[in-house]
């Protein structure tokens, strides 16, 4: 071995040799010998392109990865169309199918309907302005002596709007949507866990209007705002012949208080708050105050009064979900003005509406509760799908705030009669796969007014509904 070798050549013969020299009782070849060959780096694995980035606080959704450039067509729960990361169009139908049947005697028994049947797209633009469009298809048209006697048509158009999401703190949002008010009322329509929403929300809720509102988060969700300003006060206040409220201011608050306090169950609850004030008139011939109806039926146990000036919606709620349970509770209060309603001009003391609901649900065959429910082996994938139950009862009632007169039904009584409607209803959901649902409730109704109750004597009466739902 010459001495003079290069160091690398030296160091490689040494350590390869070293073994053999301490076998023969020779020293070692050096201190380099001792040292532990480095092991080889891995290759460092390749970043996957995302569509749209999420927010720290949002799991990846493994639709929105980026398989290639160019245009493509994928089918994950919606058909969609894209190209690369610019351009994402998703188709939407969602049907439901309903059958009910209620008290004796009703025409109503035993009658099926087509509920709902809506199509629609969604997307993205540029990753930053996000996009819906949805139509519902069953809305029936006018004739000319519905014109004649003062309906107004439905909308046929649901959710029509951009959202531009360039800061996920201030998001802006512009077109037809739900005013942001109310628990239940916000909830997806698909993602219920009834057939019905709550009185509440169907009565005193705005739902949708024409607007614009600005909504953020803040502390991975703990924090969430939405504040906005709309044309009128939502398709809920709106009837065939009421006119509702006119320009409307609506905010709502959300947030997980105990989260940061305790890594229990109790800091997955979410609570709520949300406040609309909107302006009234007394322009449209009939009475344009809120009015209630039963849940199946659509019997009017309180009908609507003559309001002016301004109508003030308030709403508290409670949400929590751990495990395959949920509860939920939901509080809501309405007052309209009365502004020179009385008989002789004079003002009257303000109509006032009430409701709240408690419900609850619980997942027999062990999914986490997510809405929509997702099961874990569905049906024709070596499984029988999600089933779950769940319960909810609730009330709805009308009267005014104050009055010193003996209260009466009619539409300009100084003190409205006080009346109501309770409702329990237990429900069985069973999600066969990602499109098909079906629901089955049993509803208990009692109307507090004897004299608006439809069935004799007073009576609480029964009802039973079945829903099967496909969602595209």
């Amino acid at each position: 071995m010459t001495i003079g070798a290069p160091p690398p050549l030296s160091v490689g013969v040494s350590a390869f040799a070293e073994p053999a020299a301490q076998a023969s009782g020779a020293g070692t070849a050096g201190p380099k010998a001792d040292q532990k060959a480095k092991p080889e780096k891995k290759p460092k694995k390749k970043k996957v392109a995302r569509e749209t980035a999420p927010a720290p606080d949002e799991p990846i959704d493994p639709d929105a990865v980026e398989t290639g450039r160019g245009w493509r067509v994928s089918w994950k729960q919606h058909p969609s169309l894209r190209y690369s990361n610019v351009f994402r169009i998703d188709l939407e139908a969602k049907l439901q199918e309903d059958g009910h049947s209620s008290y004796a005697p009703v025409t109503r028994l035993n009658t099926w309907e087509l509920h709902r049947n809506r199509f629609g797209v969604q997307g993205h633009l540029f990753k930053q302005i996000e996009y819906e469009i949805e139509r519902e298809f069953t809305e029936k048209e006018l004739t000319d002596k519905d014109v004649l006697l003062g309906i107004t048509p439905s909308s046929h158009w649901k959710d029509v709007y951009v959202n531009v999401t360039s800061m996920k703190n201030a998001q802006i949002q512009v077109g037809k949507f739900k005013v942001p008010f109310g628990l239940d009322e916000l909830t997806g329509v698909t993602h219920n866990d009834f057939v019905y929403r709550s009185l509440g929300a169907n009565y005193l809720d705005p739902a949708r209007d024409i607007g614009g509102m600005v909504h953020g988060r803040f502390f991975k969700r703990g924090l969430n705002y939405w504040a906005g300003v709309f044309r009128h006060d939502g398709d809920n206040a709106r009837s065939k012949k009421i006119q509702g409220g006119d320009a409307t201011f609506a905010a709502r608050v959300t947030g997980t208080p105990f989260r940061a306090l305790t890594p229990s169950a109790l800091g997955l609850v979410e609570v709520g708050t949300s406040f609309a004030a909107s302006a009234l008139s007394d322009d449209s011939f009939q009475p344009n105050g809120l009015r209630g109806r039963t849940v199946v039926t659509q019997d009017t146990f309180y009908d609507t009064v003559y309001v002016k000036g301004h109508r003030r919606r308030w709403e508290a709620d409670v949400d929590w979900t751990a495990g395959p349970a949920s509860a939920r509770a939901e509080y809501t209060w309405v007052s309209d003005d009365r502004l020179g309603q009385g008989i002789g001009n004079e003002d009257l003391p303000d109509a006032r509406a009430r409701a709240w609901y408690v419900s609850g649900t619980w997942l027999l065959t062990g999914e986490d509760k997510k809405r929509p429910v997702k099961a874990a082996q569905p049906l024709f994938q070596g499984g029988f799908g999600a089933i779950e139950i769940g319960a909810r009862y609730e009330r709805l009632w009308f009267d005014s705030a104050g009055g010193a007169d003996q209260p009466f039904r009619n539409s300009r009584a100084e003190t409205i009669f006080a009346t109501g409607d309770r409702a329990l209803t237990l429900g069985v959901n069973w999600t066969l796969n990602r499109f098909v649902k079906l629901q089955v409730n049993g509803i208990r109704e009692h109307v507090e007014d004897p004299e608006r109750n439809p069935v004799p004597n007073g009576a609480a009466f029964w009802s039973r509904v079945i829903r099967l739902q496909f969602v595209l």
